[in-house]
């Protein structure tokens, strides 16, 4: 019986081998190469702004908005560029424009002061007229020059293109210029009779009027500053930033530009 049961295990064994040796061979398919199609790098731009209603401000909603914004929005686009918009008072916004590349500035002046500091792709805007606004009661302003506007105090945004204008023409920070890095409280202190003007465009202080509910009547342009008007804003680039970003903004604005009438 011993010899029995050991020959039945030794039977089985080789059984078992034979079916494993014979058993068909199934073939596994093998997995499909994985293509990865070439495609052109993410491109990346940082774009600074400044409050400037209603060109460029931050909405209720706290989405940077306006008219040069939905433009500017629309040519990165056109251009395949991605992008992020960020904005900051004017000053601050320059630092980063001039200090990091791969950075786009906008709504900006082109001035012979600046023209070497950036890379440039214009117009962004229409021309636009400066004025000297004073508030329609203070019928003692009366003034036939901006050498007149010496003898009072204008309010405007620290760095801006304005700000640097009136010092090349000899007006003073604390002297007869009251100067702020919020453009927001410009028009609240004309209202509140602590400045005697306010240099800006019909548009800016239209709406800034109309965001805290105060009619436009309440002011009124004492002088058009004419060296100011007729300039257009535009795009500036820091210098070393990716020259295929700036080639294809500069595209995408010139077919913009052609094909629509701008803000």
């Amino acid at each position: 019986m011993r010899y029995c049961t050991i020959f039945k295990l030794l039977l089985c064994s080789i059984v078992a081998v034979a079916m494993f040796v014979c058993r068909p061979v199934v073939a596994h398919p093998q997995p499909s190469p994985v293509l990865v199609l070439e495609s052109e790098p993410t491109i990346q731009l940082q774009v600074v702004t400044e409050e400037w209603v209603p060109y460029n401000f931050t909405n209720e909603q706290g989405q940077v908005d306006g008219r040069a914004t939905q433009k500017v929005r629309e040519v990165l686009d056109a251009a395949g560029i991605r992008y992020e918009i960020l904005v900051f008072p004017w000053v601050r916004a320059m630092k980063i424009a001039q200090t990091q590349p791969n950075t786009m500035i906008y709504s900006i002046f082109r001035t012979p002061d600046r023209e070497a500091q950036f890379e440039w792709a214009c117009p962004l805007l229409r021309p636009v007229k400066e004025h000297l606004f004073r508030l329609s009661t203070r019928q003692d302003i009366q003034i036939g020059s901006l050498e007149d506007a010496k003898r009072y105090i204008t309010a405007l945004v620290r760095g801006s293109v304005v700000h640097e204008y009136l010092l090349s023409k000899g007006f003073k920070g604390g002297v007869n210029l009251d100067v702020s890095a919020n453009p927001d409280s410009l028009v609240k202190k004309l209202l509140a009779g602590r400045v005697d003007f306010l240099i800006t465009t019909e548009f800016t202080i239209y709406e800034a009027l109309r965001l805290i509910e105060e009619p436009y009547e309440v002011v009124t342009s004492a002088l058009e500053v004419r060296e100011r008007s007729g300039e257009r804003a535009c795009l500036a680039f820091h210098p070393d930033t990716n020259s295929q970003i700036i080639d294809k903004v500069r595209r995408a604005l010139a077919d913009h530009n052609r094909r629509y009438i701008g803000p």
